[in-house]
Order: C-alpha cells, then structure tokens, then sequence
C-alpha cells in the first residue's frame, strides 16, 4: 500500500519541494468484487518473520481506509516488544467502507418497520445491508487471506467502531463461527432500539467479545457486557472504559487492547 503525500520545506532564500511516496513494508492491497459489482478495497499487512506453526492470527479492521495503517503500524511495534506486550505477530487485514450512504447501509443488520430517527446519526440513510456485507467478508475476504498466507483459523478477529461496532456484535451473536473474537468500539447501540441487546438474549453462543466505550456512554456496553456474562460461558465478555475519550477519539485509545486481544503471545 502507498500513502502518498507533499512535504514543502521553505528555506529562507531557497525554495525547496520534495514529493515521496511513503510505502508500508510487507503490506498489499488488493480488490473484491460483491455480486452487485460494487468493488471494495482490500489492505492487507503481514509480519516479516515467518508464521508460527499453527499459522498467523488475522485481525480483520472495519474503515480500513481510516484505520488499516494505525493498527499494521501497532501490531508491528507491539509485536517488536513481545516480551513486554504480550502481543505476537499477526496479519492485519483493512476493509475499506468506501462512501458513507454504503457503509451506513453495510454495517446495519435488517430492522424491519423501524427507520434511524431524525435526531440520530445518518437519519435517512438506507440500513439493512449488514448480511450481504458480512457474505462478502467469509466468501471473498476471508478465503483470500487464508489463499495466500498461513493463517491460524481459530484466532480470526474482526474489530469496528460505532456502526462498525454494532456490525462486528451482531456477527458474533448472529455468526458465532464466523470469528474467533470481535472487538466493538463504541458500538451503536441505540440502533434497531436495542436490536444488539434482543440478539444477546437470544444467542446461545458467541466468541469473546470486547466492548470499549468513552466517557458518557459506558452504562449500554457495560450492562450488556454484564447480559452476555450470565450464561452457558461466563467471562466471554469484557467491558473496557476508556476514560477521557469522546465517541471520535475512543478508536485510537482501543487500538492497542484490540490488538492484544487479538494477538495475545501464547501464554498471555
């Protein structure tokens, strides 16, 4: 993957103007078609050293165009300090949304008779995309990563934050083998009026889940944290504050926790 970008360096006296392309080492980018012909961008970073023996954990990052670089840079340096992070190498693989009316529409399961009201984010917009996206990911995406990389398919995680977040929970409620772990960042949980929280109730099963939530809005995630704790396997839920954090910043602060809980080294 290329991040290209201008640096302009004025001198007094001199005028000086360099162009260079920054490339992210180990790092492809590559493009999925879905079956209405929508194309949807694929980064994809792998760890220099060779895989374990069981293959290398994948963490599947949702806005890839956002967050894909942030989290291949920290899993990189996290991995780098193993021994002091407890993070091992692992394949870190973006999903671009592409233009906002798609992700709305992608990361949103079906809510029948129930629109987004007109006070709350993305009133108007189309919803109810959520399964088709997700059979994108686990027929498309997912067999490319395994296609070309040894990948230990027990320690598939899939990270995403607001609608992301709400996605990735109702893939581990609604898909429970789909991945080994999610990560929800913020999730929204107020879509579908609670749909998250019908769908905890109803789930007999589901992988480890993490919730992160900033200040002013940690009451939701931690009680259904606490839903998901009261069953068949307790402690497959945790609830991580992030104190001091907005709904815009909480992704940042998540992103190395999700890391390690996705990368954890054995042991940790």
């Amino acid at each position: 993957m290329v991040v290209a970008f201008m640096l302009a360096l004025a001198i007094p006296g001199t005028s000086v103007a360099a162009e260079t392309p920054y490339t992210l080492p180990h790092s492809v980018e590559q493009v999925v078609h879905a079956d209405g012909g929508e194309a949807y961008r694929i980064m994809i970073a792998w760890p220099d050293a060779p895989p374990p023996p069981a293959g290398y954990p994948v963490l599947y990052v949702l806005d890839g165009e956002d967050n894909f670089a942030i989290a291949a840079l920290t899993a990189r340096r996290l991995a780098r300090a193993g021994a002091r992070s407890g993070v091992a190498d692992g394949i870190v693989v973006g999903i671009a949304a592409g233009p906002l009316e798609r992700r709305v529409r992608d990361y949103t399961p079906a809510t029948p008779g129930w629109t987004i009201p007109a006070t709350m984010p993305a009133s108007g917009s189309k919803t109810g995309g959520a399964e088709a996206f997700l059979d994108l990911v686990e027929r498309q995406v997912q067999p490319l990563v395994r296609q070309h990389w040894r990948v230990d398919r027990s320690r598939e995680t899939l990270l995403g934050h607001s609608f992301g977040g709400l996605l990735a929970l109702h893939a581990a409620l609604t898909r429970p083998a789909m991945f080994d772990g999610v990560v929800a960042v913020s999730p929204s949980l107020w879509f579908g009026d609670g749909l998250v929280t019908r769908e905890a109730a109803a789930a007999k099963d589901a992988p480890p889940i993490l919730i992160a939530e900033g200040d002013g809005a940690a009451a939701a995630p931690a009680a259904l944290v606490g839903s998901l704790d009261r069953g068949a396997k307790p402690g497959r839920a945790r609830f991580l504050p992030l104190p001091g954090q907005s709904h815009g910043t909480t992704m940042l602060a998540a992103m190395a926790p999700a890391i390690r809980f996705a990368f954890a080294a054995p042991g940790r």
